[in-house]
């Protein structure tokens, strides 16, 4: 079968502020010297997550839980708790065209299973024009998200629920070493057009940032 490619329409938002957390804390050992280079993602236990600050309203594991990440600026939790706006959280609203590329595996099992890869141009709005972005990932496994970039900046960054990784982020100055946690991937955008993360980022050397994002596809 010949790939099948969806002319769409994409929507971003974001929130993102400073937590008070390291992803290349001491705690991590080994792997949080390895730097200059892709690290897989690695499973993070529930200790390690704790040590970070990291809480879960969802103890049992029979809801749909969320998270506690301890903010660097109170303000944050208070804006969270009552509704108000703060500058202490970042929100950015994206709104372009792209195209939405279905490949069938090659390998085929009794479960068929797809690549799918959506891919977009970047803006001045995210401080990243000229830089494409593809979200790549396997209908077999939606749990493991990639998000390419190429251009003005290159970078593979990889997402899976309660996994750290570490990535390189080439820029015209320098390159940095970027870690990656998530805390949630629900991923349903060849079926329901709907994409949702929550992670912590931290360029290394800098202070680490929560960021929840949503992409919303629909074809034209």
């Amino acid at each position: 079968m010949e790939p099948i490619v969806k002319h769409i329409r994409i929507s971003i938002t974001s929130e993102r502020y400073e937590v008070a957390a390291s992803l290349f804390d001491s705690v991590y050992g080994d792997l949080a010297e390895q730097v200059g280079g892709n690290v897989p993602p690695t499973p993070m236990t529930p200790a390690e997550e704790l040590l970070m600050g990291i809480f879960s309203d969802d103890l049992d594991g029979e809801g749909e839980p969320s998270y506690f990440v301890k903010p660097a600026d109170p303000a944050v939790t208070r804006a969270k708790a009552t509704g108000q706006e703060t500058d202490a959280i970042e929100k950015i609203e994206l709104f372009t065209e792209g195209l939405m590329t279905v490949t069938p595996d090659a390998a085929f099992t009794e479960t068929p299973s797809y690549t799918v890869a959506v891919t977009y141009d970047e803006t001045e709005l995210t401080g990243m024009a000229g830089a494409r972005s593809t979200v790549t990932y396997r209908t077999a496994d939606r749990g493991l998200v990639t998000m390419l970039r190429t251009g003005m900046v290159s970078t593979a960054m990889t997402f899976k629920a309660h996994h750290r990784a570490i990535c390189t982020y080439d820029t015209p100055y320098m390159p940095f070493s970027i870690g990656i946690h998530a805390l949630t991937v629900d991923n349903r955008l060849d079926t329901e057009g709907t994409l949702k993360l929550d992670y912590i980022i931290e360029i290394r050397g800098a202070r680490a940032e929560r960021c929840e994002m949503v992409m919303k596809i629909a074809e034209v």
